[in-house]
């Protein structure tokens, strides 16, 4: 007799910005299967990721816990592997775990071994960067093609749009998906419930999609990136940064290719993301099944004059998509307009199983044990963390500081330690963020307001444990 317990699906992109996607408000998209999700499901309209760039994030979907207290504070600091993490807890409870596609808790430039499998039973890891020789990047190889992926790789570069040369049926996305329906296939003959993670690189850069896809969009349609910034209350990171992308992000078809050429990978993903959701239909599986889809942070894609990620806390970089979807029989659906984070997904999934989640997680569940949309949000603001990579170089070092910010339903709020220049914008009035108000005299209350809420907010989500009665 198969085991009746619930299934979790997580399905995670990496570097994709919210409005990539139909049911948030994009024109231009082609993403019906995560709009049908969307649709059938719950969507999240304000999910901010807990790191603006790939590790730290990674490892607070599987700890609950912000890089300040799991430790993967950058990239390049691998996370613990005797982490209290949702997979083992989830491996004590009965569940096969599983990770197909993306992992990237340990480092992974020019890898030559395996990834740790961070207590996960099976991980088949395709990590999307071709110095790091996966199991994909080998399989590839294998197939006389990966010479040919690294030459077009290192000539292509990372800032505007070029056409992978590679035929569909070897892409990274369909290897992926073929591995998933064969883990599908598994779980339906042994009927063990499952916890799988299915991790894909795009839409991250470089901006290289594959045909049919790549001649989907027309970089003289694409909307255009979010300009009229007040430089000179721009932080010195942003100053530093817009020079390297100026010539590219002052071109209207220049930025226009790479936007049209990101929609084309999310395009991509989203066919991919279908052929998922039929395999588990297909396989009996969709109705014991809870599916979770996000992102790690977002892309600037131009938006204030650069490209990619970074130390930055625009919209366009923390905002990600969250979308869950239940059985059927549930009758969950709707928009939820409260905050969610990263953090949020460990306790949330541990609390639908009825398992013990991570004990020191410092993320809410998002539904309850009685399978309803949260009438009130656990938390009014969300936390976004930054530390800067100098801080282990030594004394001598420049000296990078630990950020945070905070974003409220008014305000945003970027606190840079030690540091006498900030960030603070009204979001009601001024929603693309173009005009700094930190400098502004006026507004300097509300920067003190808005720097006591970040305090209250740290101090709110410690990791504690229980206190016994015994001491």
């Amino acid at each position: 007799m198969k085991d009746t317990k619930l299934n979790f699906l997580f399905i995670n992109t990496d570097q994709q910005r919210l409005d990539s996607l139909g049911c948030y408000g994009s024109a231009v998209a082609r993403t019906p299967h995560l709009d049908a999700l969307a649709a059938e499901g719950v969507r999240f309209d304000r999910c901010c990721t807990s790191n603006p760039v790939c590790m730290p994030v990674r490892a607070s979907w599987f700890t609950g816990q912000y890089p300040s207290h799991h430790g993967c504070w950058q990239n390049g600091v691998a996370l613990d592997p005797a982490s209290d993490m949702i997979q083992t807890r989830f491996n004590a409870a009965g569940y096969h775990t599983a990770l197909i596609g993306k992992i990237h808790l340990d480092n992974i430039w020019k890898r030559e071994i395996k990834h740790p499998s961070y207590g996960f039973q099976q991980l088949i890891e395709c990590e999307g960067d071709p110095y790091c020789k996966d199991e994909y990047f080998q399989w590839l190889e294998q197939h006389g093609l990966y010479d040919s992926y690294m030459t077009q790789f290192k000539a292509g570069g990372h800032k505007e749009r070029y056409i992978r040369d590679i035929p569909l049926e070897f892409h990274q996305n369909t290897w992926i998906t073929n591995h998933v329906n064969e883990y599908f296939k598994s779980r339906r003959d042994d009927g063990r419930p499952f916890f799988l993670s299915v991790g894909f690189f795009d839409p991250h850069h470089p901006f290289d999609p594959v045909e049919p896809y790549a001649s989907m969009f027309d970089p003289a349609a694409m909307p255009p990136p979010i300009t009229g910034d007040c430089e000179e209350r721009m932080t010195p990171y942003a100053k530093e940064r817009r020079p390297a992308y100026t010539a590219i992000c002052a071109d209207p078809l220049r930025i226009g290719a790479t936007i049209a050429a990101s929609h084309a990978m999310v395009a991509h993903l989203d066919d991919a993301v279908g052929r998922i959701l039929a395999a588990l239909r297909s396989h009996g599986l969709e109705d014991s099944t809870v599916i979770v889809f996000t992102s790690d942070h977002g892309e600037l894609l131009g938006d204030h004059g650069m490209i990619h990620k970074g130390p930055f806390f625009f919209d366009s970089s923390i905002r990600v998509p969250m979308i869950w979807k239940f059985p059927t029989a549930w009758g969950l659906r709707g928009v939820d307009d409260g905050f969610a984070s990263a953090v949020d997904i460990a306790p949330t999934v541990a609390e639908l199983a009825g398992v013990q989640g991570p004990v020191r997680v410092q993320g809410r569940p998002l539904f309850g044990k009685d399978r309803r949309l949260r009438s009130v949000p656990a938390l009014d603001a969300a936390l976004t963390e930054w530390r800067g990579e100098n801080l282990n170089l030594g004394v001598d070092a420049p000296s990078d500081p630990a950020i945070r910010c905070l974003t409220t339903d008014d305000w945003k709020l970027v606190h840079y330690q030690g540091k006498d220049f900030g960030e603070l914008y009204d979001r009601r009035n001024d929603p693309h963020e173009i005009r700094n108000l930190w400098y502004d005299p006026g507004m300097q209350p509300m920067v003190r307001e808005m720097r006591e809420r970040l305090l209250a907010f740290i101090l709110q989500t410690e990791p504690l444990p229980r206190r016994t009665d015994i001491f």
